[in-house]
């Protein structure tokens, strides 16, 4: 991943530069232990639906977006399966049914590590 993210920042400095940016805004949100996950999930939202079309559609903007999501294994715990946990996490980031595949991928690789039905 690492070689795919650099080649992006070559190729596309400026939707890097603005996804680096929106992510400086939200950091102190999502970090903060005193935010609900509520919370930190609509403002990783409102930071993806800023996001232009050109930057939104990057591969490794999208793989940095599913790192945000969190994945841990009591958030995986909360759904019966891989599909479930995925139209949960589509139902508060709509806009990221365009990598709908990539996030059904990067589940149920959280899930098989963590023992779970997939």
């Amino acid at each position: 991943m690492a070689l795919s993210w650099m080649r992006s920042m070559i190729t596309h400095p400026k939707a890097v530069q603005e996804f680096s940016m929106a992510l400086q805004v939200i950091r102190p949100t999502m970090v903060d232990p005193s935010v609900s996950g509520e919370e930190k999930r609509g403002v990783l939202n409102v930071m993806v639906n800023e996001l232009s079309e050109k930057t939104f559609k990057l591969k490794p903007v999208a793989q940095q977006i599913m790192t945000i999501i969190n994945m841990k294994e009591e958030v995986c715990k909360e759904y019966p399966d891989t599909e479930a946990q995925v139209d949960g996490i589509l139902s508060w980031l709509p806009r990221f049914r365009k990598h709908k595949g990539m996030l059904l991928r990067e589940v149920e690789k959280h899930r098989k590590e963590y023992g779970l039905e997939i």
